[in-house]
């Protein structure tokens, strides 16, 4: 396998600037369905804020308790909730969801729009939106999904930046 970048940089909309370190993505890329039997697996994102730069410094999951299957993911709730808790007492802020696909170039399917659509709009934040990573069997930039999801339903697909 390719190696895994000391840190990736994003942009976002509107001067965005994400920054996710390796060690995530060495947990991402852990995950990645490479096997036929292969199930999806995700998690949360959290990161550290400053302005418009935001350096993603945590992955969460899989968990035991979540609903994997080859082609969906269902995460346990209330696990995440009690993350969110935990790692912002940490100085750490839920930004959006990461999960699998099964494919060498992912694309977030309507499901997954919808899921990270109503995250964002029922989730009590200040933030102008949430973060979805799409792992891929690639490795990045092909075999990764960016995009940010704003409170008014529209996304923009983020692109890699010069690291």
């Amino acid at each position: 396998m390719k190696a895994i970048a000391q840190v990736a940089t994003y942009e976002g909309p509107n001067g965005l600037i994400l920054h996710i370190e390796q060690h995530v993505l060495v947990h991402l890329y852990g995950n990645a369905q490479r096997k036929c039997w292969s199930r999806e697996a995700g998690g949360q994102l959290f990161a550290s804020i400053k302005n418009n730069r935001w350096v993603v410094a945590k992955a969460t999951g899989p968990r035991p308790t979540d609903l994997r299957s080859r082609f969906s993911f269902r995460a346990d709730r209330k696990a995440e909730k009690a993350e969110i808790l935990s790692l912002f007492q940490e100085g750490l802020h839920y930004v959006g969801d990461w999960h699998t696909h099964p494919q060498d170039v992912p694309s977030p399917s309507h499901t997954d729009i919808c899921n990270i659509t109503d995250t964002v709009q029922a989730s009590e934040h200040s933030l102008p939106g949430f973060l979805m990573i799409i792992v891929g069997r690639l490795p990045a930039p092909e075999g990764l999904w960016l995009s940010f999801h704003d409170i008014r339903g529209g996304y923009a697909k983020c692109i890699l930046g010069h690291n």
